[in-house]
């Protein structure tokens, strides 16, 4: 896509800039000599994850062989299931990453929790030209605000990855060579190597890779700042009569699209339950997981991507099945059910594959199959008239900025004549 042109509004934008870069220059000369200078701590951007048993397929089944994904993700062994108890250990690295490969959600860090993980990486990738994901060993210093610090990469799932392309091409993950050789969280690397080609293989886009310090840049969008800018001009003759402090346009516009977001998982869990309800036969409320709301959202926006998403859901073999209900405690989620006459169903909605009734079941009665993830496009009714709601909003926008960009040349001719 060719650059945009640049005008007379974009050079009083770099003049500023300019002066703001020497003011914040002696700023950090003064910070060097007080206390108040932040310093850099990594255990800050770390946190010990929680356990909530209810929904381990292990404690459930009491059958080790139901999922060992957080077991083996584990770089010191730190997580321990002994009976329908999941505890994570005093040798824990904080690392992230039983959180990201659990299917059912059992463990929780809210620093990383998926919306939270979302919300801060769309935040930098809308205003910045290009936002990283990096850890704490290989940046070593406080991010700067298009810099996501993670305690490892691997913490982001690719589901949260996934929601996050289909918006957002330009995110990156700074590593330098080296970093994962040396670094004790010895499964990091392999876990977000598999969640980043996940992602990538579902949306289409791919994340880029930086090694090198340098090559990092911070430069804000023409959009954001000329938002920004635009808007300090028109609210400083009411910061001069009130004493409250505007909201400037570009981060309002960032909050805005952050809610917006927020707005269509919500519609879109609403709209699921409408259809399939809020329990399944066995009067068992299903649960709709953090990271398949993510997926589902990102579906919802670009459906034909569900043709190409292929997920393992599971196929029961009725002759062979002796209606047990292994499956049904297996499935924490309660995406699966055995119906009034002992057959078992399964909601591909709320389905998050990862095998355990498969794997439970004696008769080996069910089976794992891929198939289209189709079934997680939830039909709006509401959509045709939002969509038509959306393209007059665009409309008028467009038209608004035409008419500012019509005054700014009027300033600018005024300029050039003077």
């Amino acid at each position: 896509m060719a650059a945009k042109k640049r005008d007379f509004l974009d050079e009083i934008i770099d003049m500023q800039q300019d002066w703001q870069a020497l003011s914040n220059a002696g700023n950090d000369l003064v910070d060097q000599f007080t206390d108040e200078a932040p310093v850099y701590d990594p255990a800050a951007f770390k946190e010990r994850p929680r356990a909530n048993s209810t929904f381990c397929a292990v404690g459930a089944t009491q059958d080790p062989r139901a999922c060992t994904r957080c077991l083996e993700v584990c770089p010191t062994n730190a997580i321990r299931i002994n009976g329908a108890t999941v505890r994570v250990g005093d040798d824990c690295r904080k690392c992230g990453l039983c959180a990201a490969v659990c299917p059912t959600e059992v463990f929780m860090v809210h620093k990383t929790a998926p919306m939270t993980l979302y919300d801060t990486i769309a935040r930098a990738a809308t205003a910045y030209e290009q936002c990283y994901l990096t850890c704490t060993r290989a940046l070593g210093r406080l991010p700067k605000p298009n810099e996501v610090l993670l305690p490892c990469v691997g913490a982001v799932p690719c589901e949260v990855l996934f929601d996050l392309l289909c918006e957002y091409p330009n995110i990156s993950v700074y590593l330098p060579l080296g970093i994962c050789d040396r670094c004790k969280t010895t499964t990091g690397e392999e876990a977000f190597s598999n969640a980043i080609a996940q992602a990538e293989e579902w949306s289409g886009e791919s994340v880029g890779l930086e090694v090198d310090e340098k090559d990092l840049s911070s430069e804000q969008k023409r959009a954001y700042k000329r938002s920004q800018f635009v808007s300090n001009m028109t609210q400083a003759g009411t910061r001069l009569v009130s004493r409250g402090v505007p909201v400037l346009a570009g981060a309002q516009a960032v909050a805005n699209r952050l809610q917006e977001h927020s707005k269509q998982i919500t519609q879109m869990q609403k709209t699921l339950e409408a259809a399939v309800g809020t329990s399944n036969g066995q009067v068992r409320r299903r649960v709709l997981t953090r990271k398949r709301r993510l997926v589902m959202n990102g579906l919802q926006k670009y459906p034909d991507l569900a043709d190409e998403m292929l997920l393992a859901f599971p196929q029961v073999d009725v002759d062979a099945c002796t209606m047990c209900g292994d499956c049904t405690k297996a499935c924490t989620i309660h995406a699966l059910e055995q119906d009034a006459k002992g057959r078992v169903l399964v909601e591909p909605s709320y389905c998050v594959n990862c095998g355990a009734c498969a794997i439970v079941c004696p008769e080996g009665a069910i089976t794992m199959r891929e198939e289209p993830a189709v079934e997680l496009v939830v039909p709006d009714p509401k959509a045709e008239e939002r969509k038509r709601q959306r393209e007059r909003v665009a409309k008028l926008k467009t038209q608004g900025k035409q008419t500012l960009e019509k005054g700014l040349g009027l300033i600018e001719d005024l300029a050039n004549d003077e």
